[in-house]
């Protein structure tokens, strides 16, 4: 009778892990943000009241940056002041678009002319959406503030960067630099081909 019941509570057990590990599995498989693969799409208001679609920004930069934030968080502005000033000492022709998604919640008429100014007074002209209830931050597995994301002109993940301290913040420039001037290479030889182990003039990123 004991060998029994010990048998039972040990077949219990391996139900419970099998079950945990379905769930696991599925969960993951439904994630649709994944790193080299096409974004996922969403529709925002920005603050002027209009409509943005992801889709609609297919092949219009080379580089398109999802910049989540929230106006309250000290570690968003100080991101996206240095994000601003990097492109205004290093970029000069229009290669790129910085949409920025606050994900202030259930947020009001008169919040939002608070969030306009308060951009406007820091000089920073970037499109700024509304993610109230927080649909687009859970799509892209948001965690921390301020999280960065880098979409090439596919629209497909190229790089994500989470809170950014100051070390990542260095190797997100660095990958900025990279991949700018890597599309920029890539576009005028890509009617060549080298021998060298880079594809299309274009070496690996560093």
């Amino acid at each position: 009778m004991r060998y029994f019941k010990n048998k039972n509570y040990l077949f219990l057990i391996i139900l419970i892990i099998l079950f945990l590990l379905c769930i696991s599995s599925i969960s993951f498989s439904n994630s649709s943000f994944k790193k080299g693969f096409p974004a996922p799409n969403f529709s925002l208001k920005n603050i002027e009241g209009e409509t943005f679609n992801l889709e609609d920004y297919k092949e219009k930069q080379k580089l398109l940056i999802l910049y989540f934030c929230n106006n309250e968080n000290k570690d968003s502005i100080c991101g996206i002041e240095e994000l601003a000033k990097y492109f205004e000492e290093h970029i000069i022709e229009e290669k790129y678009r910085v949409i920025m998604i606050n994900t202030y919640k259930e947020i009001k008429k008169e919040e939002i002319t608070t969030i306009k100014e308060f951009w406007l007074d820091k000089e920073i002209s970037f499109d700024i959406l509304l993610d109230e209830q927080n649909k687009v931050s859970h799509l892209y597995n948001i965690e921390v503030l301020p999280t960065t994301i880098f979409l090439d002109k596919n629209l497909i993940v190229k790089k994500v960067y989470p809170d950014l301290l100051s070390k990542q913040q260095s190797l997100m420039f660095r990958y900025l630099s990279y991949f700018l001037q890597a599309e920029e290479k890539g576009s005028s030889k890509k009617e060549k081909k080298d021998d060298d182990g880079c594809n299309g003039g274009v070496c690996p990123e560093p």
